[in-house]
């Protein structure tokens, strides 16, 4: 067993299994006796930093232990402490292989010893390349049950990958996906479509769209009132806010563009891009960014363990991207009883409903224009809005309705195979 140490003036024990010096054989990681569950493993890149990882975490959490035992295994857990402060609370189990790659040989090695000695009934891969990747090691490894997700619409270029390399991917994953899982989880219907058009057997897919803890993103005024206080954002300006990963998918030059036009005309507009800072902008997105009417009313903001407390503080939550899946923070800020403003891609409009604003992708005018407008709402409108927007997540959107239908595609596979 490995511990982490948080930072904080308190010390954090959290029991992590570690293969570094064990794994080596199955042996070294037993089944715990007498457990007659079925084990579920979910197998990742890493447990934060992107809506995928959000919703493993929110599933691990909310899966009934009465029904399965969850495990997650990530390549690289250690960087997410309060992502594993959530797990152990939760009695999931991770295993941290402590790496950097998927491919890296003693990095394969210890996932199939944690498969062999976890011994799933059902292996749950997140991610395009931890589905080929997962998926590949669950059947070498004796594991029936593969299922893999999908959350994105298109099969991402990492730094440094040629042409040729990701034609090969898109090639491996086209394939595999005719026979190494047996089902296909998608969150959002129009990624079903995406993929079934490369190949994938539509048969096996499934939409279950994501789905977060309703409980925890709530509508907070005094939450909202402190996070600007943190971010020495004045308590009554208009505030529009970003969270997410700085990729190219999501297209913050137009964002910036879209923010120096409002500027213009709403000169007390200010912005909080969460999820990055300046440093990892590109060259063009600083350019930009110092372009702005007022660059000193921008704030930025890492990755933060509490969003929850984020999104009250913002005035219009909004996303330029140039394709989404699902978009986990368009829920998340629908449930805190934000208004929203969108690109019109992927489920963002499904999501919406008219509750919100979706323009053109890559129109920063009609961005500008739909966040001007939304700055505009009286306060009856406003509370509408939000009251409804909140509703729609009670509905829909919540990680129990989602997590509901993950245990059916379980059971009935658990079924089939015993």
């Amino acid at each position: 067993m490995r511990t982490i140490t948080l930072n904080t003036s308190d010390t954090l024990q959290l029991p992590i299994r570690q293969p570094a010096r064990a794994f080596e054989t199955a042996r070294s990681l037993p089944a715990p006796a007498l457990d007659k569950r079925p084990v579920v493993l979910h197998f990742s890149y890493s447990i934060g930093g992107g809506g995928a990882e959000a919703m493993l975490m929110n599933l691990a959490e909310s899966l009934d232990p009465a029904q399965f035992r969850s495990v997650v295994v990530a390549i690289n857990a250690k960087p997410w402490i309060p992502q594993l402060k959530r797990l152990h609370e939760a009695g999931v189990d991770v295993h941290d292989l402590e790496s950097t790659a998927y491919l890296n040989p003693r990095t394969l090695a210890r996932l199939r010893a944690v498969i062999r000695a976890e011994r799933p009934a059902i292996v749950q891969t997140w991610t395009h390349h931890a589905d080929l990747v997962g998926g590949w090691a669950a059947k070498l490894a004796g594991t029936r049950n593969v299922v893999w997700s999908i959350h994105c619409r298109e099969i991402h270029r990492n730094p440094g990958d040629s042409d040729r390399k990701m034609a090969f991917f898109r090639r491996a994953l086209s394939l595999s996906s005719r026979f190494i899982p047996k089902r296909i989880i998608s969150c959002s219907a129009t990624a079903i479509e995406d993929h079934a058009g490369i190949g994938y057997p539509r048969a096996r897919m499934r939409w279950i769209p994501n789905g977060i803890n309703a409980g925890r993103f709530v509508p907070d005024i005094d939450a909202g009132f402190d996070t600007r206080a943190e971010l020495k954002l004045p308590p009554n300006v208009p505030v529009i806010g970003y969270v997410g990963r700085f990729h190219e998918m999501k297209d913050l030059p137009t964002f910036l563009r879209a923010a120096a036009l409002l500027q213009a005309r709403v000169p007390a507009a200010h912005f909080v891009f969460c999820g990055g800072v300046e440093v990892e902008m590109t060259e063009e997105e600083r350019g930009l960014l110092a372009q702005l009417p007022q660059r000193q009313q921008v704030r930025f903001d890492s990755f933060r363990a509490d969003p929850w407390r984020l999104y009250p503080a913002l005035s219009v939550f909004s996303l330029s991207s140039r394709t989404e899946a699902c978009p986990m923070t368009v829920i998340e800020a629908m449930s805190c009883g934000v208004p929203c403003v969108t690109t019109d891609v992927g489920d963002c409009a499904r999501l919406l409903e008219g509750l919100g604003t979706v323009v053109p992708v890559r129109d920063p005018a009609a961005l500008a224009q739909a966040w001007e407008k939304t700055l505009q709402m009286g306060a009856t409108a406003r509370e509408e809005t939000a009251r409804e927007s909140r509703q729609r997540v009670l509905d829909r959107f919540t990680i129990a309705h989602a997590a509901r239908q993950y245990a059916e595609t379980y059971a009935q596979l658990v079924e089939v195979g015993s």
